[in-house]
């Protein structure tokens, strides 16, 4: 157990208790509890015998530092407990008239100004505040201030208010923490909750250590979520970090961290895997059978971390049936043809014609592109003008599903040819997709071992289901994608050039939505549920917009508008605000595309004129009479006149009206004004 030595002047102060000492002894025991042992010491009953030996040694002031000198073994474990105020006491400081000079007034001196310049690094600046110096007058001073030594402050000043006791900041607690290395889940908890209690000068530094506690505690959760046991050591073996679901499979209560994980899980070799880069195998432990994985982790470039995970194997046979289920309802039809894809871009009516050619064929197909672009619905429509249209489409995603998984959901196995296999054994979607189609989505994710082997199935047409010698001659035609780079991956070692060779026989690169912007407006009116006009400030945000999700992003705005606008005409507030804002900012002022028209087809171009007029007039009677022409008047005067409009018509009438100059529009309750040149306007069509 770590030591922390607090020392203070004395135990009686002004014949009065000196509970400086126990107040910062306390603070302590509240953040680290047990883990540390506080002892206190008084200057003034230092003796020959005195030694002080601790860990830690705590002093108020540094002037203290020359006072104890002689009696420490260790002077570099001395450090200053920098002070503060706990929020409860400070609330009575606000009370205080904004601009009046302030007494502040302590023990002594040093405190004082310690005090005064804690208080304004807090953040205490709508008052002057005095150091109280023994001896002076300030009785011209009408308020003082005090942390707990109330019968310091001179007689004559009546307003006081007592600040209660300081208490150690964050900044010492941090550095209590650091130095003593006592930094466990325990400790952070009970820090972050001292820290909401306490005012502190660095709000910087300690939010961003508030942050990192609570994300520690998010992950935490999430690794506690997980059906696999977790457990992450250093490279002797020692348990970094480990979850709930390890102790529940090995029979471990509390924590661990620290000890050896050969030690927690002796009845298994489990040091055997150590030297091993990567691993996935079956081990036994009380009589159950557990798949294990284990990585080996680089850590900050340096330094290397072992992780396992465990999964029992009951657990993974459920998996699988429930997987394979799903696999087999969702991917044996291809709904998509080239009819279905709607463009006007010349580079995917390139793609098109040529993926008619080539889908007359039996050749392999490697469509790239990022996600989102439509790499599944090519790979649909290919199948469907093919001559295997009426034979099955097996689409698999190759970073969906769990390693240890995917080799036997491509292949599958026999009978008994592991634990938790499935009595029958199981076809492989390879087999299931056999005279059809098998569509292998993000290959570029796949694991090297099974690349090896995918790359055999494309040269023999034959498979072997894990666990049997029997050879299986398969009649189906690949097509592969992926939103990788693949000269990339092979430049990093992560994709076998010999497999990408096998694969590029057709290649096939979807443009990002970017690059085919004549294809975003008639996509996005194929994808709403109702036709909407767009107004040009909308229709050049929109155009304007990057579209990192592609065609996928592109189908979820719509599916937004649909459920958000009510009326017919869709404008730039239809859109979601991280679009707006992402945006070019110019794009933001439909001014420039309004006003290039003459200023009734601008206003046709959004709205119907009539309409239009209607409202303006509306603004100039209300403007006339002295009147609000806020948003519910005019609606009501629109009323009086058997004119029926709804709030979100209006505001967009009014959007329109703003960008041409026809009235201005002010903040508040205000409501709209109609400009010379809306009067103008108004004049000429009401003829």
């Amino acid at each position: 157990m770590k030591t922390i030595a607090v020392i203070s002047d004395s135990k009686i102060k002004n014949d009065r208790p000196n509970n400086v000492g126990e107040i910062i002894s306390a603070n302590i025991k509240e953040v680290f509890g047990d883990y540390v042992k506080v002892n206190r010491y008084y200057i003034d009953q230092f003796s020959n015998d005195t030694h002080i030996n601790e860990d830690l040694i705590l002093i108020m002031a540094g002037s203290r530092a020359i006072k104890i000198r002689e009696y420490v073994q260790n002077p570099e474990n001395i450090i200053i407990a920098r002070r503060t105020f706990l929020k409860q006491g400070m609330s009575q400081i606000y009370r205080i008239p904004e601009g009046e000079d302030v007494l502040v007034v302590n023990d002594n001196i040093e405190t004082t100004l310690e005090s005064v310049a804690s208080l304004y690094n807090i953040g205490i600046k709508h008052v002057n505040l005095i150091p109280y110096e023994s001896g002076k007058d300030f009785s011209d001073i009408l308020y003082a201030i005090s942390p707990s030594e109330m019968d310091l402050i001179p007689d004559y000043i009546h307003k006081t208010f007592d600040l209660e006791d300081r208490v150690v900041d964050i900044s010492t607690m941090l550095l209590i923490m650091s130095r003593l290395g006592v930094d466990n889940k325990d400790v952070q908890q009970s820090l972050y909750q001292y820290y909401q209690k306490i005012f502190t000068a660095n709000e910087t530094v300690t939010d961003n250590y508030s942050s990192l506690l609570t994300r520690t505690e998010e992950l935490d959760f999430m690794l506690d979520l997980s059906h696999d046991a977790i457990v992450l050591t250093d490279p002797e073996g020692r348990i970094l970090i480990h979850n709930k679901k390890f102790n529940q499979m090995f029979n471990v209560s509390g924590s661990v961290v620290d000890q050896y994980f050969h030690d927690v899980v002796n009845q298994t070799n489990i040091r055997q895997y150590y030297p091993t880069d990567y691993i996935n195998d079956l081990i036994s432990f009380n009589n159950r059978h557990l798949n294990i994985e284990k990585r080996n982790i680089v850590h900050f470039n340096k330094d290397k971390r072992m992780y396992f995970s465990f999964q029992e194997v009951t657990y993974i046979k459920k998996l699988e049936q429930n997987l394979s289920q799903k696999l087999r309802k969702k991917g044996q039809i291809a709904k998509y043809t080239f009819s279905d894809i709607v463009t006007q871009s010349k580079s995917i009516r390139d793609i098109i014609a040529k993926s008619r050619r080539i889908a007359q064929t039996d050749l392999t197909v490697l469509i790239t592109g990022e996600s989102g672009t439509g790499k599944e619905v090519l790979a649909q429509a290919i199948h469907n003008a093919s001559a295997r249209s009426q034979q099955p489409f097996i689409a698999i995603n190759g970073s969906a599903i769990p390693e240890n998984l995917l080799e036997s959901e491509l292949f599958g196995y026999a009978s008994g040819s592991f634990t938790g296999a499935l009595k029958e054994g199981k076809k492989g979607l390879f087999e299931l997709a056999n005279n059809g189609t098998i569509f292998l989505d993000e290959v570029g994710d796949m694991p090297m071992h099974l690349q090896a082997k995918l790359l055999r199935v494309l040269q023999e047409r034959q498979i072997t289901p894990i666990g049997s010698d029997r050879i299986i001659d398969i009649d189906v035609r690949v097509i592969a994608a992926t939103h990788k780079n693949p000269m990339s991956l092979i430049e990093q070692g992560k994709f076998r050039s010999d497999l990408f060779y096998r694969l590029n026989v057709f290649p096939i690169e979807l443009p990002p939505l970017r690059k085919r912007i004549d294809d975003i407006l008639p996509l996005l009116s194929t994808f709403t549920e109702h036709q909407y006009i767009l107004t040009p400030a909308c229709q050049k945000v929109i155009m304007s917009y990057r579209w990192p999700g592609n065609i996928r992003e592109l189908h979820n705005v719509a599916n937004y508008i649909s459920t958000v606008e009510l009326s017919e005409i869709a404008d730039v507030g239809a859109l979601p605000q991280y679009i707006i804002e992402q945006a070019s900012s110019h794009v933001l002022d439909a001014s420039t595309s309004i006003l290039a028209l003459n200023d009734a087809d601008a206003i046709s171009a959004v709205t119907d004129l009539d309409v239009a007029l209607r409202v303006l007039k509306s603004i100039q009677f209300l403007n006339t009479l002295g009147k609000t022409a806020g948003r519910k008047h005019l609606i009501e005067l629109l009323e009086k006149h058997h004119f029926d409009m709804t709030e979100n018509t209006l505001k967009k009438v009014l959007s329109v009206l703003q960008q041409l100059d026809f009235i201005i529009v002010k903040r508040g309750r205000s409501g709209s004004f109609i400009t010379p040149h809306g009067q103008q306007f108004l004049d000429t069509h009401s003829k």
